[in-house]
């Protein structure tokens, strides 16, 4: 870790980069690895490995860290980006995330909505012509696409079902952090 430090401190690019915090599901591990890269000059920290079986594991592995890493500096969480954990990661401190989970869950039918997730292949929506995915969204396909359409491409096979969906996700994901940014600073969170 030091020699690529230097390395990148040395490079004229002016790249950022991240230390990177592990320790497995050990408190006293990960609590050792934040002290050593919070000591070095690095641009922001991230948190990576195992970060626990369900959403209460997951807190409890990162409660300790997360406010251990600078608050001056970015603090992101590795591989963690679904719906239902990031207000809880914000509350502990994290700044940013990255996950597939958007797309993933786009790609097999499953549409992140104001009022929750919505299994977009289910019977009932196979003829409503007359609706949205989600009616307070104002992406591309929801304003384009009724979800009995994107109902039947997904029975038909038709790959753009998928990609429709991951727009929609993607873009009520953005919408979220928007308004995590917006609580925070407003201390509402």
């Amino acid at each position: 870790m030091q020699r690529s430090l230097k390395a990148h401190l040395e490079d004229p690019r002016q790249q950022a980069m991240y230390g990177i915090v592990h320790g497995g599901s050990d408190a006293d591990l990960r609590r050792h690895s934040a002290e050593f890269v919070t000591g070095l000059p690095f641009d922001g920290f991230a948190v990576g490995g195992t970060l626990g079986k369900d959403m209460a594991e997951m807190e409890q592995l990162l409660a300790p860290v997360l406010p251990r890493l600078p608050a001056r500096k970015p603090r992101h969480v590795l591989g963690i980006g679904d719906d239902r954990s990031m207000e809880a990661l914000v509350r502990l401190g994290a700044d940013t995330f990255d996950s597939c989970y958007p797309t993933r869950v786009g790609r097999h039918g499953t549409a992140l909505t104001s009022g929750g997730r919505v299994r977009v292949l289910a019977s009932r929506f196979s003829r409503a012509f007359d609706r949205p995915l989600d009616r307070a969204c104002r992406c591309p396909t929801c304003q384009n696409h009724s979800i009995g359409y994107i109902n039947h491409l997904i029975r038909a096979k038709e790959p753009l079902a998928g990609d429709l969906i991951s727009l929609h996700n993607l873009h009520f994901m953005c919408n979220s952090m928007r308004e995590l940014r917006q609580a925070v600073l407003l201390d509402r969170i």
